[in-house]
C-alpha cells in the first residue's frame, strides 16, 4: 500500500480529492494537509510515496516543498497541481523530479490517472528482482557476520537438518561438507602482551588465524570464527587430494599390505601443525597460546558436545594451564557430560518465550528435562544446575504477568526458588512444565485484551470526533501505533478495514438524522465530517444508492 500525501490551500480541494481516493480501489492510504509547513510536519512522521501538491501556496510552496520532502523520502514522487498553466512552473517541477504537472480544471480523471502513473512509476523501481539484487549485495557484505552467527548457534546446540546445513552452508559460503564429518580446533590466548592496547586484541586473532591457515591450508578446507570467552575455533576438512582424506570419507588405504589407521595419522598430523602454529604465534606475536584439538573426525550433530568437550580440557587438561597442546583422546565423553551438551541449549528457553514461539519451547524443555533423566537426589550435579537455571529464566516472565502468587492453586514461590520442595525430577520438572502453560495463556489471553482495548478506543474516538479529522494517521497517534500497523491489526481483529467502519458509522448517524431532525442536508454532512454538500451527497449516494434528499423522502 502507498501513502498519497494531498496537499492545497484550499479545504474544498483538499477534503474532496482525499474523499476521491479514500473511497476508491486503489491502494492507498491517504493523508491531507492545508499548506506546505503542515505537509512537511506529516512527512516527517510518515514515509511519503506520493505528494500531489498545489504549488502557489503561502509560506511555502509546493516546489519548495517538493524538495524538502525528498530529503526525507527520495523515492517520493510528486505530482503537481495548479491553475497555472505557465512553462516556468512546468519546467522548474520537472526539473526538481516531478513525474507529473496537472492543470485544476482538467478534472478529477486526470488527477487519478497522474496517481495511477506514480504508482506504477514506484512499481517499477521496486521490483522483485531488483530488491532481490539489493539484498543479496547486503548478504555480500554481511557474510561473515551471518556466517559466525549461524555457526555458533551450532555450537550452543541450534538444531540442524542435514538438509537445513546443506542450504545455510550454501547461503553463508561455509567452504566446508556439511555431509561429512570434521574436526574442530580450538585456541585460547593464554597471556597477552603487556605492550598491546585496546583495539589490539581483534588484531591478534586474526594474525593468530593467518599463522594456523598458512600451516593447514594446502592440506585442508577451513573456517575461522571467534566464540565466547575470546575462543578461536576452526573447523577443517581434509581436501579431496589431501592425504588425509580417508579419515572422513572411510576405506583405509594398505601400505606395504597392512591397512593404515588415517585417524591415527590426522590426529598426529594435527598436533604436530598446532605444535608449529603456537611455536609460531609465541616466536612472531610474543603470545602464549593454548590449544586443543579433536581426535578423530566427527559429525556435524556432535558439534555442540565436542566443543563443551574441548573446552573444558581448558580448564581441566594436563599440564601447566599455559601453552597447553591436548586432544580430546585422553577422556571419552561420560553419559552425564553428553547430558551436558544438551542442557547447553536451556538459555534458548527463555528466547522462545520471548518469541511466543510455544511448540518449540516444549520441544526444547523436554529434551533437556529428558536428559537430566531420573537422578538418585536433586541436591547435587544437573539436575540442581538445571533447576536453577530454569527458576532464572521464569521469575523475569511471571513477574512481568503479575503471575508470581498463584498458579492453579500451586503456591509458586516455595516451588520455584527451592528444589526441596520437589520430591523428585519428574515432579520439578512437571512443575516448571505447569509454569510455562500458565504463562502462554496469559501470553494469548494478553494480546487479545490489548487488542481488544485498541479497537475499543478507536470506536470511542470516532464517536467523539465524527465530524473532525479521522484520518488513520490521526487515529494511529490516538492509540501510539503506527498507521500501517494499526491498519493491520485492526483489520485482523473486526474483519473489515477502518475505513470501512467510519463509513458505516457515518451513514448510520446521517440516516437518524434524516429521519429525526430538520437539520438541512448540508448542515447533516458538517455534523459527521463533510464541509461539502456535495461531496456528502456524492458519498451518500454512493454507499446508498440514494441521494440524502431521496432517503429522506423515502422516510415520508
Amino acid at each position: 500500500m502507498y501513502r498519497l500525501l494531498i496537499v492545497d490551500d484550499e479545504p474544498i480541494i483538499v477534503e474532496g480529492l482525499s474523499e476521491l481516493f479514500s473511497q476508491s480501489d486503489y491502494p492507498l492510504e491517504v493523508y491531507q494537509a492545508f499548506d506546505g509547513l503542515e505537509a512537511l510536519a506529516v512527512a516527517r512522521k510518515l514515509r511519503i510515496d506520493i505528494l500531489l501538491t498545489d504549488i502557489e501556496m503561502p509560506e511555502m510552496n509546493g516546489i519548495e516543498l517538493q524538495k524538502e520532502v525528498l530529503r526525507l523520502w527520495p523515492r517520493c514522487k510528486s505530482i503537481f497541481l495548479t491553475g497555472y498553466n505557465e512553462f516556468g512552473y512546468i519546467q522548474s517541477s520537472i526539473r526538481g523530479g516531478a513525474i507529473d504537472y496537472v492543470l485544476k480544471t482538467e478534472g478529477d480523471d486526470s488527477i487519478v490517472a497522474s496517481v495511477k502513473k506514480a504508482t506504477r512509476v514506484i512499481a517499477e523501481e521496486v521490483t522483485y528482482e531488483g530488491l532481490i539484487e539489493s539484498a543479496r549485495s547486503s548478504l555480500k557484505l554481511a557474510l561473515p557476520a551471518l556466517r559466525k552467527e549461524y555457526l555458533t548457534g551450532l555450537l550452543e546446540g541450534e538444531a540442524s537438518s542435514s538438509a537445513a546445513r546443506r542450504e545455510r552452508f550454501a547461503q553463508f559460503e561455509v567452504p566446508l561438507d556439511p555431509d561429512l564429518p570434521v574436526v574442530m580446533a580450538v585456541a585460547r590466548i593464554d597471556r597477552w602482551r603487556e605492550d598491546r592496547t585496546g583495539g589490539d586484541k581483534m588484531l591478534f586473532a586474526y594474525s593468530i588465524n593467518n599463522i594456523f591457515e598458512e600451516f593447514v591450508a594446502l592440506e585442508f578446507h577451513l573456517t575461522y570464527f571467534r566464540g565466547n570467552h575470546e575462543r578461536l575455533i576452526w573447523l577443517l576438512q581434509p581436501k579431496a587430494e589431501s592425504g588425509y582424506r580417508q579419515a572422513i570419507v572411510g576405506n583405509p588405504p594398505l601400505l606395504m599390505g597392512e591397512e593404515v589407521d588415517p585417524e591415527a595419522s590426522l590426529h598426529a598430523y594435527l598436533l604436530g601443525m598446532l605444535e608449529s602454529v603456537q611455536d609460531a604465534c609465541s616466536r612472531y606475536l610474543k603470545l602464549a597460546c593454548s590449544f586443543v584439538v579433536s581426535s578423530e573426525p566427527f559429525e556435524w550433530d556432535m558439534l555442540s558436545s565436542k566443543y563443551e568437550r574441548l573446552s573444558q580440557l581448558f580448564g581441566r587438561g594436563l599440564g601447566l594451564g599455559s601453552q597447553m597442546l591436548l586432544s580430546d583422546d585422553r577422556a571419552k565423553e561420560s553419559g552425564d557430560e553428553k547430558a551436558r551438551s544438551k542442557v547447553k541449549r536451556i538459555r534458548m528457553l527463555d528466547q522462545y518465550l520471548v518469541q511466543k514461539e510455544r511448540a518449540k519451547f516444549e520441544q526444547l524443555f523436554d529434551e533437556i528435562t529428558e536428559a537430566v533423566g531420573e537422578p538418585a537426589t536433586l541436591a547435587a550435579g544437573l539436575p540442581l544446575e538445571v533447576f536453577y537455571e530454569l527458576s532464572a529464566i521464569f521469575i523475569p516472565h511471571l513477574n512481568r504477568f503479575e503471575a508470581l502468587g498463584d498458579a492453579r492453586g500451586h503456591a509458586i514461590p516455595g516451588k520455584l526458588f527451592s528444589i526441596r520442595e520437589h520430591r523428585s525430577w519428574r515432579e520439578a520438572s512437571g512443575f516448571f512444565r505447569e509454569l510455562a502453560e500458565l504463562l502462554f495463556e496469559r501470553m494469548e489471553g494478553g494480546n487479545e485484551q490489548e487488542t481488544s482495548e485498541v479497537v475499543e478506543q478507536l470506536h470511542q474516538y470516532v464517536e467523539e470526533q465524527i465530524d473532525g479529522d479521522l484520518s488513520l494517521n490521526r487515529l494511529a497517534e490516538h492509540v501510539y501505533l503506527t498507521p500501517f500497523y494499526l491498519s493491520r491489526l485492526y483489520k485482523q481483529k473486526t474483519g473489515h478495514t477502518i475505513s470501512d467502519y467510519i463509513t458505516g458509522r457515518r451513514i448510520e448517524i446521517a440516516k437518524r438524522m434524516l429521519g429525526e431532525s430538520n437539520l438541512k442536508i448540508h448542515e447533516i454532512g458538517m455534523r459527521i465530517g463533510y464541509d461539502s454538500a456535495s461531496y456528502f451527497t456524492r458519498f451518500f449516494k454512493k454507499t446508498t444508492s440514494l441521494t440524502p434528499q431521496e432517503y429522506r423522502d423515502s422516510l415520508k
